[in-house]
């Protein structure tokens, strides 16, 4: 059953990706910062929640390296801390304020046996004083380029605890050698100690852990890292079977074309795929403003607003809008990229993205599709993008406990050249092996459940048109921009399972919300049905601007999970009486 107390992770585990915020004045309550809400919550979504381990192991180094009234954010390279670096200086109000990057490494494994639980790897940590600690926050919110909570449980495994245990070690060492030194004095004093009284126990406790994986089913073995990053990679761009390279025609059809899995790259979460196609094309192309077309997830605009020359903002992302940029761009106006959702969150509306792209060909801007929402089974972007991002985090794990990303070079690009060229150079795999291993297992079902998802969801919005009560429904079968997201629909696609609703009377809604027994927080795609009140989680500092955008603070916005249809529907029906 749902969990319906504020603060309890979705699902509860360690490493959830979502929180529970059960109540409409629960999630008001954490936006304002109000303390029966903050101080139950010991989770939330990794980029606005620094998870625990991470915390812990930020307050060690801080303590170890750190100087008087600094604190520190971890990220996974020394490259990716020199960027949050720059961004606090660029931002902080002190500009004489010194800001410190430092590189750490922990140890290769030394024998064959060590190659499955221990891998090398290097890690930047920022320091920089302790007021400046909200802007080195937004950094990691908005790049997405923070350490994952499995990889922080590594590092203050190798890098504090196990200092710890080999300073333990020392000191009984130089006792040892103490009393051998007495000993060696005194001959009738005689050591009762056996060198192999531990060996035993060690090897119980190996076979004991490795029986757990086995038992429920982790896949935490570090050399199948690279392996399971491969299969990923294949996955995405269409070649599910790695051994036989055989494909449901549901599957063919998600791509239109077998791409090259060296095409695809795979980041630390959805959000540093936008971020770093922002930053590519600011480093290959002339450094001018993108656009931003439709209303998007939160940091996208972020991104686009605080890195580089700033963004043109068509909030609207109708027919009209795409208009008005065409003159614009016939006037002289010059872009490096446009930037879309496909279709949008959480207004499921679908770019036009065929006169999109023929505007880029003409006015030489690149065209970034996030296909998230839509997800590459259900629609065939390719033709007219020359990047697509997405965020594996969603339906492509399902799961809710693991964070990644996807960005695919399209290779019918013009700046396909210089954006290889670009990667090869400067990308690094920042992707924590151990989520790896986890995405890789929790993917494999993804074509059945993306199809169960579809076939869920058009119930609920038939379920939902019936009931005099809502007021508009937002679902890419039923939009205004239906036609749109058809010429991109795949030959067995549907629309996702992503549902966006008003209510006529603002507090039906809001009793709707705090009555329906359903999981209620952050995020979409998992394989449980998930609500929230979307406009108050996302964008409750600025209710009154999104309104404009067409984006009612009422709003809640379900994502479709993997229960049968009858039990959802009526969990529905009981609250939307």
């Amino acid at each position: 059953m749902p969990s319906q107390e504020i603060g309890v992770p979705i699902p509860n585990i360690p490493h959830a990706v979502s929180v529970t915020l059960p109540t409409w004045e629960a999630t008001i309550g954490y936006e304002e910062g109000e303390e029966w809400v903050t101080s139950k919550m010991n989770s939330g979504y990794p980029r606005f929640f620094i998870h625990s381990s991470i915390q812990q192991l930020c307050n060690n180094l801080t303590k170890k390296y750190g100087r008087p009234n600094e604190r520190c954010l971890v990220f996974p390279s020394y490259k990716v801390a020199k960027r949050c670096r720059e961004f606090i200086q660029k931002y902080s109000d002190n500009k004489s304020s010194i800001i410190r990057v430092l590189k750490l490494c922990t140890p290769p494994p030394i024998t064959e046996t060590e190659k499955s639980t221990r891998i090398e790897t290097s890690i930047g940590v920022v320091f920089f004083p302790s007021n400046d600690f909200p802007l080195a926050k937004n950094y990691w919110q908005h790049s997405g380029e923070g350490i994952s909570s499995r990889m922080s449980e590594y590092l203050l495994k190798e890098l504090v605890q196990n200092e710890e245990v080999s300073s333990r070690k020392l000191g009984n060492l130089k006792q040892e050698l103490q009393v051998r030194k007495i000993q060696s004095k005194s001959p009738s004093i005689r050591s009762n100690s056996s060198s192999s009284q531990h060996g035993g126990n060690e090897e119980v406790e190996r076979e004991f852990n490795t029986f757990i994986e086995q038992k429920y089913g982790r896949v935490l073995d570090f050399k199948f890292a690279k392996d399971a990053k491969e299969i990923l990679r294949r996955r995405i761009c269409g070649k599910i079977d790695k051994s036989t390279n055989l494909l449901s025609e549901f599957e063919k059809n998600s791509r239109g074309k077998i791409l090259d899995e060296d095409d695809v790259y795979l980041f630390p979460s959805g959000m540093s795929t936008i971020f770093y196609a922002h930053y590519a094309l600011l480093k290959i192309l002339p450094n001018k403003k993108s656009v931003c077309f439709g209303f998007p997830y939160v940091d996208t605009l972020n991104i686009l607003r605080k890195f580089g020359p700033g963004v043109e903002f068509l909030g609207l992302g109708d027919d009209e809008s795409l208009k008005n940029l065409q003159k614009e761009l016939e006037h002289g106006l010059e872009i490096i990229a446009l930037f879309c959702e496909c279709p949008s969150n959480p207004l499921l509306k679908t770019p036009n993205l065929k006169k999109i792209k023929e505007l880029g060909d003409k006015y030489n801007f690149a065209v970034v599709v996030d296909e998230t929402v839509g997800n590459f089974l259900n629609i065939h972007v390719l033709p007219f993008a020359d990047i697509i991002c997405s965020s594996l985090t969603k339906v492509f794990s399902g799961d809710s406990n693991v964070l990644a990303g996807s960005l695919i070079l399209n290779p019918d690009s013009k700046y396909y050249p210089k954006l290889k060229e670009f990667f090869n150079q400067d990308y690094e795999d920042l992707f924590w092996a151990e989520d790896a291993l986890w995405l890789e297992r929790n993917s494999r079902d993804f074509v059945e459940r993306v199809k169960k998802i579809d076939e869920t969801s058009l119930k609920v919005v038939e379920l939902l048109k019936s009931n005099p009560k809502i007021d508009k429904i937002y679902y890419p079968s039923i939009s205004s921009t239906k036609k749109y997201y058809d010429e991109i629909k795949s030959e067995d696609g549907g629309y996702g399972g992503l549902i966006s609703f008003l209510f006529k009377d603002p507090q039906d809604g809001i009793n709707f919300f705090n009555q329906v027994n359903l999981h209620k927080g952050p995020s979409l795609g998992t394989n449980f049905t998930l609500a929230c009140p979307y406009a108050i989680l996302a964008h409750y500092q600025e209710l009154d601007e999104i309104e404009q955008w067409d984006v009612d603070r009422n709003l809640i916005r379900i994502s479709i999970g993997l229960e049968e249809p009858e039990e959802l529907l009526k969990v529905l029906k009981d609250s939307l009486v």
